[in-house]
């Protein structure tokens, strides 16, 4: 078969500019080897404006661009909250009820306390009313009893009687309505505290499996989350799913095959559907879409992290008589082509491929067919060989410690006065160090209330045990005991959370010196003076653990998978030595996650047992580090924003190692010199040398949509998934 001038100096730009402007990553494996003794077909007139009708395969498919992913199930807040907590990082093992995430407690905590303390308050005041009420009731009674002998002799006597019993039943009235106001109160806040009690457990997000953190909320501490927010993702650590560009499960279920190629080996899978609501919520949040494929991996050879092609072969016919699109016209009577005969020959056409189409009829194998085009004799051979084709990757991984926690003044009695800082940002801390000197001057009037409020509810406490045992009050009734009952259990609670506060003071009084909660790195210390008075709550030092030390790297082309091994530089600044280690990406940025857990970042973590060079372990180091404030601030103006360029700007350089590894790796693949390959649409083509003559043959191409190509000895290659044989040669 020929091409023609044009269309081959077409073909040849348009593969120098697909090179040129997508080819950013090179890799090496095995050369294909030329066969220099093969001699070219020199052109000769009618052989470079005619083609030969054949029989060939003709496909139509598409090679879906896709990677290995962990199945992973996401976590939301169940109720509004204030971040407080990230519970666990990406790379970090959890158990079934492990808490990933919770919110500040501390409005609950204070509801809950004033809730109990008001209905500590009714108990006791409806009990001592009662009790009041109660032996009026009696004194009544006995009134009446003592009176009522000989009222008929009496009349005076007898009206007497007669408003005290009226007083009597208006006071027993009196008392049955408070009763029920106090049942309707009681109940209203034990309902409250159960409120309460449950909205505190939703705000703490726990997993309900056992496996590894994959993502997690970038929201900072005191940031407000909406109920239903995802705020992480955990996957069991050996489930996985085959994430592709989006195809239509209409599209998908049209195809005669669907499988997938992961390191050259094919393997079969079954495409996941989303529903029609599915679909839409995705597309409604912004989150990207992919299909979702379940793959079939017996021997369990597949792992996440590694590139997988999704082949999708909508049609394929074997061994059937072709010829190229360019020799096919049409006029008032049908689809013909020119014969080198001179003859019109009228056909009947089938499938096609955007290259070639099938001949139903009109034309036979062998028949010699006119183009309307010139193409030029081939300039070089090669021999298809297998090898490994793989991309590399090189990049650049900074120091990072997420997990932060912060220290502040939690001093709630007397004026608490900082004394002496002992740290700087930037410096290493153990758990227990020194952050900073304080002194506290006692506040004696609150301490004298409470000593004096402690006496009164004792001395409650001992009347309403009184009442308790009274053997008058046992036989009025079980409710009536169990009123009693209760008021000297509130009374109980008072003079325990006097107590404590009491404990609380007296113990505040004797700090010394705020400490780190943690070995960590400090990430923020304040810039108050020594001998400022620091507010309740106020925020002295942030501290970054180092049991969270990880390296990130920027993610925004989308290379970078869960899983993936990397191996990382870094050069000791003292000794000038390269330190080589290993790394593992452990976290997912993109694909099965939600847009709200979806990250241009990804961590990367040291293998397990690994100290990482100049790491808040290794001893010789000086951190440099990006370290999050513990808060949360969002400009509101553009001068603030600007503020906050201006302070990134001038932040220190954050400490970087250099990261290689491979984004895709097939291993023993035909390899196909990219210059011989001609893309037509989504299709793919070489030119094979069979038997003397030039054959155009298609295959299922990689690494062309966008075009990637490895370089081996100076020539850039692509690989073939189905089509072509080792041994075949080709020229272009």
């Amino acid at each position: 078969m020929t091409i023609g001038r044009r269309q081959f100096n077409k073909i040849k730009r348009m593969l120098v500019t697909g090179l040129s402007l997508v080819m950013l990553l090179t890799g090496c494996g095995n050369a294909a080897q030329a066969e220099p003794e093969i001699e070219l077909i020199d052109p000769v007139s009618s052989a470079n404006i005619t083609e030969v009708a054949v029989r060939r395969t003709i496909r139509k498919y598409e090679v879906l661009d896709g990677g290995v992913f962990p199945v992973v199930s996401e976590y939301s807040a169940g109720a509004g909250m204030k971040a407080a907590d990230i519970g666990f990082f990406p790379g970090q093992r959890v158990v079934r009820g492990s808490v990933l995430f919770s919110g500040d407690m501390q409005d609950y905590i204070d509801q809950e306390k004033a809730t109990r303390d008001a209905l500590d308050d009714l108990i006791i005041n409806y009990n001592e009313n009662w009790a009041v009420n109660e032996l009026k009731v009696r004194e009544l009674n006995e009134f009446i009893r003592y009176r009522s002998i000989g009222l008929e002799d009496n009349p005076e006597l007898a009206i007497i009687v007669q408003r005290v019993m009226f007083e009597r039943d208006l006071l027993k009235k009196t008392m049955e309505d408070d009763e029920a106001i106090f049942l309707l109160d009681a109940k209203y806040l034990n309902d409250t505290l159960y409120r309460l009690t449950v909205n505190e457990a939703r705000r703490r997000v726990t997993s309900y499996m056992t496996g590894t953190v994959v993502a997690v909320s970038t929201v900072s501490p005191g940031a407000l989350i909406s109920e239903g927010t995802n705020v992480s993702a955990v996957t069991d650590g050996h489930s996985i799913n085959i994430l592709a560009d989006y195809r239509s499960a209409r599209e998908i279920s049209s195809a005669i095959d669907v499988y997938a190629v992961v390191d050259g080996k094919r393997y079969e899978i079954t495409h996941i559907p989303y529903s029609a609501s599915e679909y839409s919520a995705l597309k409604a949040s912004g989150s990207d879409v992919y299909s979702v494929f379940r793959v079939e991996d017996p021997e369990g050879m597949i792992r996440a992290g590694q590139k997988a092609s999704v082949v999708i072969l909508y049609d394929q016919k074997d061994d059937i008589l072709s010829v190229s699109n360019e020799s096919i016209h049409r006029d008032s009577s049908g689809f013909y082509v020119n014969l080198a005969s001179g003859e019109k020959a009228y056909i009947t056409k089938g499938i096609t491929d955007g290259m070639f189409t099938e001949i139903l009829s009109g034309v036979n194998e062998g028949d010699v067919i006119l183009l309307d085009s010139y193409n030029e004799a081939p300039e070089n051979v090669a021999t298809l060989a297998r090898g490994d084709y793989y991309l590399s990757y090189e990049g650049t991984g900074y120091l990072y410690y997420p997990d932060i926690t912060n220290v502040t003044n939690d001093v709630k009695y007397g004026t608490v006065t900082m004394t002496e800082k002992k740290v700087v940002q930037g410096q290493r801390v153990k758990k227990g160090e020194v952050i900073a000197y304080i002194t506290v001057t006692p506040d004696s009037v609150k301490l004298e209330e409470l000593s004096l409020r402690l006496v009164r509810l004792t001395e409650k406490r001992a009347d309403a045990q009184e009442a308790a045992d009274d053997l008058n009050n046992y036989y009025l009734g079980q409710d009536v005991q169990e009123r009693l009952n209760n008021a000297v259990a509130s009374l109980d609670r008072q003079i325990a959370d006097v107590t404590e506060q009491i404990t609380e003071i007296q113990s505040a009084y004797s700090v010394k010196a705020f400490t780190s909660p943690v070995d960590g790195v400090v990430g923020y210390i304040t810039d108050l003076s020594d001998g400022s008075i620091l507010k309740p709550g106020e925020r002295i030092a942030t501290v970054a653990a180092i049991s969270s030390e990880y390296l990130y790297a920027m993610n925004e082309g989308k290379s970078l998978l869960y899983g993936m091994e990397l191996t990382g530089e870094y050069t000791n600044p003292s000794t000038g030595e390269t330190v080589s280690f290993p790394l593992t990406i452990s976290s997912v940025s993109f694909g099965p996650i939600s847009q709200e857990l979806a990250s241009d970042r990804v961590f990367v973590m040291p293998a397990e047992g690994v100290t990482l060079p100049g790491g808040a372990y290794d001893p010789d180091a000086e951190i440099s580090a990006e370290i999050t404030a513990g808060e949360s601030f969002t400009p509101s103006n553009p001068w603030e924003e600007w503020l906050a360029q201006q302070e990134a700007a001038n932040a220190p350089a954050k400490q970087s190692y250099k990261l290689t590894g491979y984004l895709q790796y097939e291993s023993d693949v035909i390899l196909v010199p990219a210059k011989a390959v001609t893309v037509v649409g989504k299709q793919a083509y070489v030119t094979v040398l069979e038997d003397g003559k030039y054959i155009r043959k298609g295959f299922i191409a990689g690494g062309i949509n966008p075009i990637r190509s490895v370089n081996i000895n100076g020539t850039a290659y692509i690989w073939a998934i189905d089509g072509l044989e080792e041994g075949m040669v080709i020229v272009y």
